[in-house]
């Protein structure tokens, strides 16, 4: 018997489970949208966790999700998937909630976790972009200013 299931701390896949069941659903009551894009989240890591560590999600440990393994998958969701920063940083945000849950019913694991990276729970968000403001085709303006000069003659 290991030492994670003698201690009594649930395994990974246990703590996926109930991180969707017992607290996005039942004590969050979170919408079906944000549940979805959390699951969707957590497929795409636990894919890109599998490629890149060679586990099964039932592998899996809370110890081996590493800040390095995050911003990994950060960085292929915006190079490889094309993500925009918003869908990256949703992607964050699921992965930071389940963390956030995690660590409370795996402390041993999410301290190994913090020794080796004092920042693990503060990964940054990508910042946006500033919305891009174009300024109308001078055409378009000029349409624009016909209407309004003929609107204003006929009041």
């Amino acid at each position: 018997m290991s030492e994670a299931k003698a201690a009594g701390t649930p395994s990974f896949p246990a703590l996926v489970q109930q991180f969707f069941t017992d607290y996005l659903l039942a004590q969050r009551a979170m919408s079906p949208n944000t549940v979805a894009s959390y699951r969707d989240a957590m497929l795409l890591f636990l894919d890109f966790a599998h490629k890149r560590l060679g586990k099964t999600p039932t592998q899996l440990r809370l110890a081996d999700i590493e800040p390095d393994l995050i911003l990994a998958f950060l960085d292929d969701l915006q190079r490889q998937r094309n993500n925009s920063v918003r869908s990256r940083n949703l992607r964050l945000t699921a992965l930071r909630a389940f963390l956030k849950f995690a660590r409370r019913r795996d402390v041993a694991s999410l301290l190994a976790i913090i020794r080796r990276w004092p920042g693990a729970h503060r990964l940054p968000n990508c910042a946006r972009p500033p919305p891009r403001t174009e300024a109308p085709a001078s055409e378009t303006t000029v349409s624009i200013q016909s209407t309004f000069k003929t609107d204003t003659a006929k009041a």
